[in-house]
Formats: structure tokens, C-alpha cells, sequence
């Protein structure tokens, strides 16, 4: 489902030049029967200035100029990284702009989907006419003291104890990589659904990590191509920082 990344180099032009801007690299995927590159943009927060933007033609929405320094960084590579999603797939440069329910909304020819975490940005697309969703999500293994909290917020009982039960990963991965991937799903299906839905919408059956997928099934009617009981996969990397990568679409 998921190729291994690539190693990080400096971006051919451009991007190494930015403020923050660590690395640039690209996670083949497998999605919609078709081959993916996610572009995948390491940086420091810390480094970071909203100089960028114009530096880099990159649109600052009002709420990202009053936000803070990490939030603006944020926002900046994850645009950055879509930027070169959409360029790599071989359209013209255009503005991926905050749709309503502040999903990233792509040129009306392709899916697209950016996902963020404090240090890598990353972004995909596809052809619009070959999937109704698409979704990734990059989550770095969970912090000790935020194990509780996430698991009440991720996992029902028969979850718990099939992560428990993954020997292969340590604890903090594989509940990320759940965590994750319930967020790619719900990154895909979000316009479809057109309501806001929980983690318990969906539930892990099995994990192959040979295979790099995760086996899921709904818990409740979420739309009219997802009933209640329809199964779905979901691929998976690790990337070479130690985050987890999850990636979906239908």
C-alpha cells in the first residue's frame, strides 16, 4: 500500500531557502488502484517567519496572520507541501483555499489532502474523477503522558486489546498508527458525510503489519456508501523521524 520514503534531500529550488525549512521528500502511495507521491516537507517552527509567504506566493488568511508563530508555520508548509503535490501531478500552481468546515479545498480537478504535525508537513493528490475522498495523516508516537487520554479518545475495548497485542511496535506507534489512520478516514469522508463524527465511527479489526494496512468496520451509518458494518483498509509508513503516516480513499 505504502513505499518506503525517500531520503531527504534539499528541495531542487526554491523551498531550501525559506525560513525553517529543513528537508523535502517523497512517500510513494498505492491509492485508487493508481501510484501517489506524497510530498512530505520537514521544518523547524522555532526558525520559521511569516516572511515566507511572500517569498513564496503562498495566500495568508487573516486568521493565520493573528495566530502564532507555530500555528503560521504550520499552515505555511502544509500549503508549501500541497504546492508541489499539485505542480508533481503536472497542473499549474493555484491556491488551496479554507473550505467551510476548514478543509483544505483543492482546484476542482483533483482530491487533495495535507495533513501537519509540529515538525513535517505533507500533501497528496488525485485525480478527481478517481476517488469521492482521499485523506493522510502523520502522527508522532504518543507521548507517555498523553497515552490515557488518547486511548479513551481512539480506542473501544476490543481495540485496546488488539494493540496490546501487537509486539512488533511499541505501544506509543501502534496507538498512533490507529490514531492516525481514523484521521485519514475521517479526512476522506468528511464532505460526504457533512457532519462532524467520532472515533467510535470506526473500528480496528486487525493490523498486517507485513502488508502495512489496517483492517477497519463502521459502527454506525455515516452516509449512503458507508453503512453501518462497511469495511475498509487503510495503509501505513514509518517515516524516517519515527512518525507514522496513514493514508486513505474510496
Amino acid at each position: 500500500m505504502l513505499a518506503v520514503e525517500t531520503e531527504w534531500k534539499a528541495a531542487s529550488a526554491g523551498p531550501q531557502t525559506l525560513p525553517g525549512f529543513s528537508g523535502h521528500s517523497q512517500l510513494r502511495l498505492r491509492l485508487a488502484g493508481r501510484d501517489c507521491n506524497a510530498q512530505l516537507l520537514r521544518y523547524d517552527a522555532a526558525a520559521f517567519d511569516a516572511s515566507a509567504f511572500v517569498a513564496a506566493g503562498i495566500a495568508m488568511p487573516a486568521t493565520i496572520q493573528r495566530s502564532v508563530q507555530k500555528r503560521q508555520a504550520e499552515f505555511f508548509f502544509g500549503r508549501l507541501a500541497a504546492a508541489l503535490a499539485i505542480q508533481a501531478h503536472g497542473h499549474a500552481a493555484a491556491e488551496v483555499t479554507i473550505g467551510a468546515m476548514r478543509e483544505p479545498v483543492f482546484p476542482a480537478a483533483l482530491a487533495g489532502t495535507i495533513t501537519h504535525t509540529g515538525t513535517v508537513a505533507a500533501a497528496a493528490v488525485l485525480p478527481a474523477h478517481c476517488c469521492k475522498g482521499l485523506g493522510i495523516d502523520i502522527e508522532q508516537p504518543i507521548a507517555a503522558g498523553s497515552i490515557d487520554s488518547v486511548e479513551q479518545l481512539v480506542l473501544g475495548p476490543s481495540e485496546r486489546i488488539l494493540l496490546e497485542g501487537v509486539a512488533q511496535l511499541p505501544y506509543p506507534t501502534a496507538l498512533a498508527l490507529v490514531f492516525s489512520a481514523k484521521e485519514s478516514f475521517y479526512k476522506a469522508l468528511a464532505l460526504a458525510v457533512g457532519r462532524i463524527f467520532d472515533f467510535s465511527a470506526l473500528r480496528l479489526e486487525a493490523i498486517d503489519l507485513s502488508a502495512q494496512r489496517l483492517r477497519f468496520v463502521t459502527q454506525e451509518a455515516l452516509c449512503a456508501d458507508w453503512p453501518i458494518g462497511s469495511r475498509c483498509e487503510i495503509g501505513f509508513s514509518l517515516l524516517a523521524g519515527g512518525e507514522v503516516l496513514t493514508a486513505f480513499s474510496w
